[in-house]
């Protein structure tokens, strides 16, 4: 049986303007459905980084079809009202194909970004601020942490009531959190298995707050290493995937019954394999099929190496349309 529509996107680093609207043109030529960004201000896979605002400018100028996304916007870093505004001069430039993908993200304080209470709270309470600011009309928010009285901006966004805000929750409470606040669900580095079971904890809490749980779009951001061969695309995935287990995954991994790792050294190709998709075409086509049968809805996919992602590009689709 066929399954239900499913979209599909591709991400990368904020790095070289010209390099953000070249790859966006080629993934809306290969007919996928959206492209995205991320938001660091130190390269993790790559030197130069840019705005991730200005990329997302120039993937939106660069392209018509295709939604623009951000994977995603370090909330810590940001105020709502600016952010609001921002997101509003997006969604315009794009004409109304702005996904405003949003994180807590860690705090930084060697760059003037310490620590400071619950991040957690922080992160679920500027989701709700920021989706009132972009409705438009009178905005009265009194929070823990954000408290404005505002007649609200002008233009207001092209998509109505806003911009669908999406959030990249990956542990249990925040997940319930965002199930009240949020338009879309965007875990990163998640096991077909493990999805499954945290997308019924979101659909749960978006009940018990009132809401028809299936408004929430399922999303899912997964590194991608396709080789022609499995050994090869192992060999290639270990050095630059290793560490994301320990950025995470922490609690996922106890969850996959896999010990838990204090280093790089500790992690293991199963564990890598195990969030991310990594081997053959073929084998990223079973893979794919997995994540779609557990239940997610749009699955945006960042190839490795960045030195190679003209490659991946074609190898991505190509599992996809087996996938299907």
């Amino acid at each position: 049986m066929p399954r239900p529509r499913v979209r599909f996107g591709i991400s990368f680093p904020n790095f070289s303007l010209h390099t953000a609207a070249k790859i966006a043109r080629e993934v809306e030529g290969v007919r996928l459905d959206s492209v995205w960004v991320n938001d660091d201000l130190v390269g993790v896979f790559q030197r130069e980084t840019y705005d991730v605002i200005l990329c997302m400018a120039e993937m939106a100028r660069a392209t018509r079809r295709v939604y623009v996304g951000s994977s995603v916007l370090a909330t810590y870093r940001r105020h709502p009202v600016n952010t609001a505004q921002t997101l509003i001069s997006l969604d315009h430039l794009s004409g109304g194909r702005l996904i405003a993908g949003l994180g807590s993200c860690c705090p930084s304080p060697e760059w003037g970004f310490p620590a400071q209470g619950d991040v957690a709270e922080r992160f679920l309470e500027f989701i709700a601020v920021l989706g009132k600011l972009l409705s438009g009309g009178n905005v009265e928010f009194q929070g823990k942490l954000f408290n404005i009285r505002t007649p609200g901006f002008e233009p207001k966004p092209k998509q109505r009531p806003h911009p669908p805000i999406w959030a990249a929750a990956n542990i249990d409470r925040v997940i319930r959190g965002i199930a009240e606040v949020a338009d879309g669900w965007l875990p990163i580095c998640i096991s077909p298995q493990i999805y499954s079971s945290e997308l019924q904890i979101l659909y749960e809490a978006a009940e018990r707050a009132g809401r028809r749980p299936r408004e929430i779009e399922a999303g899912c951001m997964l590194f991608t290493v396709i080789e022609k061969r499995r050994d090869s695309a192992i060999r290639k995935a270990m050095p630059l995937l290793a560490q994301t287990v320990l950025w995470f995954n922490s609690a996922r991994v106890r969850k996959m019954g896999f010990k838990s790792v204090s280093s790089v050294g500790d992690v293991t190709p199963e564990m890598v394999s195990a969030l991310n998709i990594v081997g053959s075409v073929e084998d990223a086509a079973q893979r794919i099929g997995e994540y779609l049968d557990a239940g997610v809805k749009h699955l945006v996919l960042q190839p490795l190496p960045l030195k190679e992602i003209r490659v991946a590009i074609p190898r991505i689709v190509e599992a996809i349309r087996q996938a299907a």
